[in-house]
């Protein structure tokens, strides 16, 4: 994949995050809530159902956890997640701007190979489930 390629597809999958909440009702509002003026529209945009983004999540939560890649982990959460100063990442992470920026494009190039063989592992396995719920005649109603 191309640096744009990635860069769109770590904004599709920031856009995917930021509007999971909207599948789920808002709460009420308590009576000092309702009062103060509200800091929205009041119209939310519609939420994605993007069949490949569970998996990129998934896989990007394991790359986290990883300690070896921790530095990668924070560019990219300073790249994509945050609108961290670039400059400031560098500047802690002792590197230069474009070395944050290579870090954080393989830190979600590995996400997206790995995003991947989780989609095709979980394939795979429903098909196997699937089918032996379909050949299993105790499991028939």
């Amino acid at each position: 994949m191309t640096e744009h390629q990635i860069d769109a597809y770590c904004d599709r999958w920031l856009w995917w995050c930021q509007t999971r909440r909207l599948y789920v009702p808002a709460g009420r509002l308590n009576i000092l809530a309702r009062l103060q003026p509200r800091r929205s529209s009041g119209r939310e945009t519609d939420a994605r159902l993007d069949p490949e983004m569970p998996y990129f999540n998934s896989a990007l939560h394991g790359l986290f956890d990883d300690e070896e890649r921790a530095q990668e982990a924070a560019c990219f959460l300073g790249v994509y997640w945050s609108d961290a100063k670039i400059k400031q990442v560098a500047a802690e992470l002792k590197c230069a701007r474009g070395t944050v920026y290579n870090r954080a494009r393989r830190f979600a190039q590995d996400a997206i190979s790995m995003s991947k063989a989780l989609k095709k592992a979980h394939e795979t396995m429903s098909a196997q489930c699937s089918s032996f719920a379909e050949q299993n005649s105790a499991l028939v109603d």
